[in-house]
């Protein structure tokens, strides 16, 4: 009872807040030298950096926060230009443009983004307003595998994102083996778990699944799926599947190199 009295509380205070994903259009980076040159916003939680990379993001009152992988950033809403805050894109300034005309057609991703649960996915991960990472996961493992797993469960999928990683890594046997000798693990057991937190990413429209999924198949030894998985997740625009599967082939091409040298 006290549990759910908290909960409700807590939601109050987040939805009485301006939480919001609606910005839209193209904002080009003022200075051609900074590492970042645009952002593209669809108005629904998705963006595109640099014309290519795909991100999630959510507005609180003036201030944007976008999500490029791991890290954070931060940017002031001020008329029509963005300003940047936090680190990565501090001292940048956005402002908003025509929409270029593309040589390659450019597709937002097209699963739904709950701006008010990716909020609560940012304080998970992050100390509040900053870019600064918290260390929950690490402070209470337990405690964050629910919280991921409560996000997944009302649909935010980059939450189904970290809920597989953390069990994924309870599985290789903790965060110490995963980053130890990749060449001496060894394959895990099944886990039904795992499989169905990456189809159900894909089953919600987050192409991302896909790369998770394969991940797996390779993670219990069945390499010939795995790659299978990672094929079609590439042809349905998944980023992580394209990586890995040029890594492979080009990883193909200097073995081969290499032997018809020898």
């Amino acid at each position: 009872m006290k549990l759910n009295l908290l909960f409700a509380l807590l939601s109050f205070n987040v939805f009485s807040q301006n939480i919001t994903n609606s910005l839209s259009g193209y904002y080009k980076n003022s200075n051609k030298n900074d590492l970042y040159s645009s952002f593209y916003f669809d108005g629904k939680g998705h963006t595109i950096i640099n014309d290519l990379f795909q991100a999630e993001y959510f507005q609180k009152d003036d201030e944007l926060y976008i999500f490029p992988d791991k890290s954070i950033f931060i940017l002031k809403i001020d008329k029509e230009k963005l300003k940047g805050k936090s680190a990565w894109v501090k001292k940048s300034t956005f402002k908003k443009s025509v929409v270029p005309n593309f040589e390659e057609p450019v597709a937002f991703a097209t699963n739904t983004v709950d701006a008010k649960l990716l909020y609560e996915f940012y304080k998970l991960n992050f100390k509040d307003g900053t870019d600064e990472i918290s260390f929950s996961l690490f402070e209470d493992e337990e405690m964050y595998l629910k919280k991921t797993a409560e996000l997944c469960n009302n649909g935010l999928t980059a939450a189904c994102g970290a809920q597989f990683g953390i069990l994924y890594m309870q599985s290789m046997g903790g965060l110490e083996t995963l980053l130890g000798d990749t060449d001496q693990q060894q394959p895990i057991p099944e886990n039904t778990e795992l499989e169905n937190i990456a189809n159900k990413m894909i089953s919600l429209g987050d192409m991302r699944g896909y790369s998770l999924l394969g991940s797996y198949f390779y993670a219990i030894g069945n390499t010939e799926k795995a790659m299978e998985t990672y094929q079609e997740g590439m042809e349905k625009g998944d980023q992580s599947s394209a990586a890995i599967i040029l890594e492979t082939e080009l990883q193909k091409m200097i073995d081969e190199e290499v032997e018809t040298e020898l």
